[in-house]
């Protein structure tokens, strides 16, 4: 019995200590190098009239453990415009993505987006601004 007792510890063990390797495997793997985090992902502005300027503000955070260098921004529209206050955001800081969208005379339900391509090895993020514009009367 003591025997069958021994072996179980030593399994829960093992397998304890595996886990919780792969977890710092995987917490590392999330860190490492730039990591670009925008925050909200997309924006409502709700219903809007023609003819305005809106504008919304996206924090740019980098999560990782590099400098994060954001290379280009590109808009769906000619009508969404898109700026970052600094190219380059360093480890744990963060910078303001500063979306306008114009209504121009456009009529109802409008969703355009907004790419940021950067260093980060996972893949090029894009934020989303939608509005339903009414017609002006």
């Amino acid at each position: 019995m003591k025997t069958l007792v021994g072996s179980f510890v030593a399994l829960v063990l093992v397998v304890t200590t595996t886990l919780g390797q792969e977890t710092k495997k995987a917490q590392s793997s999330t860190t490492n190098g730039p990591r670009i985090e925008i925050q909200p992902e997309s924006h409502d502005f709700g219903n809007v009239q023609q003819n305005l300027k809106l504008v919304k503000e996206f924090a740019v955070t980098n999560i990782g453990n590099e400098d994060l260098i954001i290379s280009r921004i590109s808009t769906s529209c000619g009508c969404t415009a898109a700026l970052t206050a600094e190219k380059v955001v360093k480890p744990g800081k963060s910078t303001n993505l500063k979306v306008t969208f114009e209504t121009r005379r456009y009529k109802g339900a409008i969703q355009r987006s907004v790419s940021i391509a950067s260093n980060d090895p996972r893949r090029v993020r894009t934020v989303k601004v939608k509005a339903f514009v009414e017609e002006s009367t």
